[in-house]
């Protein structure tokens, strides 16, 4: 035994391991780093679809092999994987307080799609100009059935998005079985747009506050801060490019844990498989303060 070997003998019986752990440890070090780069590679690739997907939610969709939630999350927020937030800085809501459209929102229970699109506009800066994203979704499915884009706030933007929605559909008249919400914004109370909800027999909701249309708030900041502000877009073009791919990938790729982990287009298709009393019912709006509940609570019940 040469001298060396004899102090690494005495070294492992110090530590009290044997010299087959020790190479067993190690092994299982490289193993480790190799599984390491990989999982790092797979985020990689998820942030190049979804720039701003949270490491939690990657991980409940994705579900990789051979590590737990926590590991997972841990190895991203080592990496740099962590999501900033970002915030609004402009006013695209200007209330008119002669509306006379109630929230009618109020404990109501959704039990499939076309029951309820909100809408709502936003903004995103390009080159220090403004442009406003005007969206339509369904509440049911977080699906966005419609949008428009321009340099300007006026009602026909509106008027577009919500006419991509209707066709979106592929239905005229809804018998007002559907109710489309919004802020009391200008656009929303204009004769034109009051006038195409009345025609497809859509029934008019609007709220008194801001959180009470949340649901659309948080779309208008998940396309905006996960999508859009990762891409390097510098005209109007651009803007419209991304935006369009933006929405594909939100509604057919980006996976809400409300929707049992699936995609808003997923989610569509699982519930025509459904029949009417196993379908989920969604509880949009609570405002019985006695029972602590709070203003803008979702309930999806499976």
């Amino acid at each position: 035994m040469t001298q060396h070997s004899y102090q690494m003998k005495h070294l492992y019986a110090l530590c009290g391991i044997s010299k087959q752990g020790h190479y067993q440890m190690l092994r299982r070090i490289e193993e480790w780093k190799v599984k390491e780069s990989l999982y790092v590679g797979l985020i990689l690739q998820i942030r190049e679809i979804h720039p701003a997907m949270g490491l939690r939610t990657m991980y409940d969709y994705y579900q990789p092999e051979g590590i737990g939630r926590d590991a997972f999350i841990s190895i991203g927020l080592y990496y740099g994987f962590r999501v900033k937030a970002y915030r609004n800085l402009c006013r695209t809501t200007f209330s008119s307080p002669y509306s006379r459209y109630k929230n009618l929102l109020v404990d109501k229970i959704l039990t499939d799609i076309n029951q309820l699109w909100t809408s709502d506009i936003t903004y995103f800066k390009v080159n220090d100009k403004f442009y406003y994203i005007v969206f339509v979704l369904d509440v049911y499915s977080r699906f966005i059935v419609g949008y428009s884009l321009a340099d300007n706030m006026r009602a026909e933007n509106n008027i577009i998005a919500l006419k991509m929605a209707l066709k979106t559909r592929k239905q005229k008249k809804f018998k007002h079985e559907l109710i489309h919400h919004s802020d009391r914004g200008s656009q929303y109370i204009s004769e034109a747009y009051v006038s195409l909800l009345n025609e497809a027999e859509i029934s008019i909701s609007m709220c008194n506050e801001v959180y009470e249309n949340a649901h659309i708030e948080r779309v208008n900041g998940t396309i905006k801060n996960q999508y859009l502000i990762y891409r390097n877009i510098t005209n109007f073009d651009e803007l419209a490019t991304e935006l369009k791919k933006a929405i594909h990938t939100y509604n057919h790729q980006r996976p809400h844990s409300a929707l049992k982990g699936l995609t808003p287009f997923a989610f569509e298709q699982y519930i025509k498989e459904l029949n009417n009393e196993n379908k989920p019912n969604l509880q949009i709006w609570t405002c019985d303060y006695s029972k602590n509940t709070k203003p803008n609570q979702t309930i999806l019940q499976f």
